[in-house]
């Protein structure tokens, strides 16, 4: 079955929409050899093997040799499955055995991620590279230039032109201009390998609705606040739903805003014409959380939404205690297969007409589990060398899909993004339909979903069938991101302090919002919510928020 199956619309649509700029090639898939950004590894095997060839070429990336490197790498799991380890993943493997290296994972407990590197550093004891996960780069608290000065991590603006020209070739070829400064500190230094996307990709969160609700209610999309009122009530009254609604366990939707922006403002820091503010200290925010204690006392939100875990959710969703869910489309649509189709609706606004200004934003710089080399790394050199792989077509095949043969096989068929064309794939049986392994945990298990490689989130996610594509492409494009605070970076100074603010607002701030909601705290208090939350210092916040905007439009 193909990866798109019935979806043929999808591989259309994403051609179709792709832009044109600049040519990389795919040897193999009817690309001439001339578009090829830099020599393939194997092209480059095949020169060093050749009778012609010298014992050095004079090319220090082709005369190194990976063969017998040895690596560790600290570095956090995308999620918890059946695959506990990468040394359990047969793309990672794959990755040793077509290079030669061998790379040592240290896995930290999931839950501890923070802890643990904080714990790394303090014990002296750094691994070869150092991988952020979930966190991405706000893992380096006060930003990367600090740890470079910390000797923590080295810039790599001297190695990668020589060790990684694919990786250079990515991010000045295939990401767009303006994005490009985001590779790079405030003070220029390039100090990470960072997943790229050709594109940007499709919000991974946001409303999901049961389909077969709406249909057998006669309900049309909910679009206004007004609309999704009603949709919550005849789910509750009409079939039975004893929470209709989970919200996020803190009261706020922290990806998109999901409610909280009919009324203009971000969930946390947002940005207005270059100001930077913060969503849960304005006016605006008391006429949320008025109308989400509406909710509650009218039994429209779960009465346990801020002890739900996934288990929970998951049950409530499958066995109609709830009917819509702020959460992944990936997620729920697994959940709910067989259950019911699953919907979004649209982003909550006052009146009819009116457009959302802030999202999640999936830039082409992925930060999340970016690769950094420490000062520990005897062999920077080969370091970068191996990190390099996921940016030649080899590299991001194998990250992306697995093995040709194994878990896919090419279609014939191409893509084109930015005037680069790419292959398109269709899984086996052993990624969709493994009685051992659900998607979720093939994902983990027979290829790499994020990481230091070309990412075709589109094309590579066996979890984004037609439906799951269809919400995420409906979540992307009905909401603009004009509110939206760019990749901006806090310094040592800003960010010590920043992290000890932000520590007892966010505490404070969980605790009064779940009061408001529930009604345990009367919305009289509110201004007297604010006054605490500029006592414990949000206006200094928004200050180092606004210096680092700043910073990085002189970028």
């Amino acid at each position: 079955m193909s990866l798109f199956g019935k979806r043929g619309w999808l591989q259309k649509s994403l051609a179709l929409t792709a832009s044109a700029a600049l040519v990389l090639g795919t040897a193999g898939c009817g690309s001439p050899a001339e578009d090829v950004s830099s020599q393939t590894s194997a092209e480059m095997e095949q020169e060093e093997s050749s009778p012609e060839a010298s014992e050095t070429s004079g090319n220090a990336y082709e005369d190194l040799s990976l063969e017998g490197v040895e690596l560790t790498i600290w570095a956090p799991i995308y999620w918890v499955g059946k695959t506990m380890t990468y040394d359990d993943n047969e793309a990672w493997q794959k990755v040793q055995e077509e290079l030669g290296v061998k790379l040592t994972f240290i896995h930290p407990p999931a839950t501890e991620e923070k802890e643990q590197f904080n714990l790394m550093l303090a014990s002296d004891d750094l691994p070869d590279i150092i991988c952020t996960g979930w966190d991405g780069d706000n893992m380096f608290i006060g930003g990367r230039d600090k740890y470079v000065d910390d000797g923590v991590i080295i810039p790599l603006n001297d190695l990668v032109p020589t060790y990684a020209p694919d990786y250079l070739k990515a991010i000045e070829t295939i990401v767009e201009k303006d994005q490009q400064k985001d590779f790079y500190t405030d003070n220029g230094q390039l100090t990470a390998f960072y997943g790229i996307s050709p594109y940007e990709e499709w919000c991974y969160n946001g409303i999901l609705i049961r389909k077969d609700w709406i249909e057998e209610l006669g309900l049309e999309r909910p679009v206004t606040l007004e609309q999704y009122e009603d949709v919550l009530t005849q789910f509750k009254e009409k079939k039975g739903a004893q929470s209709p609604l989970i919200m996020p366990k803190n009261g706020i939707d922290g990806f998109s805003g999901v409610f909280m922006t009919a009324w203009g403002i971000g969930p946390g820091f947002y940005q207005e014409n270059g100001t930077v503010k913060y969503g849960p200290i304005q006016p605006e925010f008391k006429e949320y959380l008025a109308l989400m204690n509406d909710w509650y006392e009218k039994g429209l939100i779960d009465k346990d939404f801020s002890t739900r875990d996934e288990d929970a959710m998951k049950r409530m969703m499958t066995t109609g205690v709830t009917g819509m869910i702020i959460h992944s489309p990936d997620t729920v649509g697994a959940w709910m297969d067989g259950v019911s189709p699953i919907m979004t609706g649209g982003y909550p606004v006052k009146e009819e007409g009116e457009r959302v200004n802030y999202r999640l934003t999936n830039y082409q710089v992925r930060p999340q589990f970016s690769y950094s080399i420490t000062t520990a790394c005897k062999n920077p050199e080969a370091a970068v060398k191996f990190l390099n792989y996921g940016y030649t077509q080899e590299g991001y095949m194998l990250y992306n899909y697995g093995t040709e043969g194994d878990t896919y096989n090419l279609t014939g068929e191409t893509v084109t993004y930015n005037g680069i064309e790419y292959p398109l794939v269709e899984y086996t049986d052993k990624m969709l339909n493994n009685p051992d392994y659900p998607v979720l945990d093939a994902i983990l298990t027979f290829k790499a979903h994020i990481g230091p490689f070309i990412r075709f989130e589109h094309e590579g996610n066996p979890a984004l069938n037609m439906q799951n594509a269809e919400i995420r492409k409906a979540l992307t494009d009905e909401a603009d991101t004009g509110l939206n605070i760019p990749m901006t970076t806090l310094n040592a100074e800003e960010g010590k302090e920043y992290a000890r603010i932000m520590n007892q607002i966010q505490t404070y701030q969980d605790t009064a919002v779940l009061q408001f909601i529930m009604g345990t705290k009367s919305l009289d208090e509110f201004d007297s919510y604010v006054e605490d939350m500029k006592k414990l210092e949000i206006e200094s916040a928004v200050s180092y928020q606004q210096a680092a905007l700043e910073r990085y439009y002189n970028r």
